[in-house]
């Protein structure tokens, strides 16, 4: 189905139409910046005046629209919602060649695309965000779902666009999917948690331990109660949030040593996710000592759902998902779409 339309109507009917009726009085009343007489927007709109009285009750109950003897007029609020609404048609309509080239080229079970490219545009991170609390809410079961997620700048973009109304109808629980590497406090995967609990009204449960430990510590490490409860919770969760970095980015904030650098310049590493670095075949460069979920465990996550942004990411994307063989779900920026279906060579920043 190639609008946004097509799929209500395919659903329920009668809303579609309805949505499609009360969206073109806004437009048409949106055009005049006087108030307009019923009769008139009637003819204008092609409706009956008695229709067009039913739906205007709704929409001025809504607080869309003003009513009154001397005509009608669009309200600011109806002007910010029917701009909203249109933004949203447009990048539908946008970008669905897109998404379905993308989601065909790496095999993906679904594609979301933003507009932009956030190595240009730092408003890309919200619209992340936004788009990744909209794929949730649509597909998240009522009642208890444990969310686990990673760290990066993007996460923590996308926490900050998070509200109350995911949490609506569900008992939401966050629990990081990893421990504390290299970066700034913001964005470290207990903070992302944290942060995604308090825009939700959900539950964190945190995971306060450095990530890059060796065996025998982590075994010790276990035996904590708090750190085992938060560990073993991350393995059941219902969704798994994470992002793809470059494998230059990624060596630095990891904080790899000389030796580790060279290897992976040696490897021709392109991409970093869940501690792994890997070339752009998608062959394994590099495995960091990881504490909470495993890498290979990826495939196992019921709903995984990777949050990119940036064009000079488009190799590391491609890659990642020959990597991990997961059909899961990808939400990005157009820059990297565009990339990745145009097979372009980008350079890695």
């Amino acid at each position: 189905m190639r609008d946004m339309f097509s799929l209500i109507e395919k659903v329920v009917p009668q809303v579609g139409q309805e949505l499609v009726q009360r969206l073109r009085i806004m437009k048409t009343l949106a055009q005049h910046p006087e108030r307009i007489g019923r009769k008139t927007l009637a003819e204008e709109v092609a409706l009956s005046e008695r229709s067009l009285r039913t739906l205007m009750d709704s929409l001025r109950s809504q607080g869309l629209v003003d009513v009154k003897q001397s005509g009608i007029r669009l309200t600011p609020i109806g002007l910010d919602v029917l701009e909203a609404m249109e933004q949203a048609l447009d990048d539908h309509h946008e970008f669905f060649e897109l998404a379905q080239g993308v989601k065909e080229k790496l095999g993906l079970q679904e594609v979301w695309i933003v507009k932009g490219d956030a190595d240009v545009d730092p408003k890309v991170g919200s619209r992340l965000g936004r788009k990744v609390a909209e794929f949730l809410a649509l597909n998240l079961e009522s009642g208890r779902q444990v969310l686990a997620m990673t760290g990066g700048t993007t996460l923590a973009q996308v926490a900050q666009e998070f509200t109350p109304r995911l949490g609506e109808g569900r008992d939401l629980v966050f629990v990081p999917a990893r421990g504390g590497v290299g970066g700034s406090y913001d964005i470290q995967a207990n903070n992302i948690g944290g942060l995604m609990a308090k825009q939700t009204d959900g539950q964190f449960v945190p995971l306060f331990i450095p990530e890059n430990i060796g065996e025998q510590v982590s075994q010790v490490l276990l035996n904590n109660p708090s750190i085992r409860h938060a560990v073993e919770l991350s393995k059941t969760a219902n969704v798994l949030l994470l992002s793809v970095g470059n494998a230059n980015v990624m060596a630095e904030r990891h904080d790899l040593t000389a030796d580790q650098k060279r290897l992976l310049k040696d490897q021709d590493a392109v991409g970093e996710a869940f501690g792994v670095f890997f070339n752009q075949s998608g062959q394994e460069v590099l495995r960091l000592p990881r504490f909470g979920i495993q890498f290979q465990s990826l495939r196992e996550v019921p709903l995984l759902i990777t949050v990119v942004g940036g064009a000079s990411k488009a190799r590391a994307v491609e890659a990642y998902y020959k990597l991990i063989q997961h059909h899961g779900v990808l939400i990005c920026d157009e820059g990297i779409a565009n990339m990745v279906l145009s097979g372009a060579n980008t350079p890695l920043k």
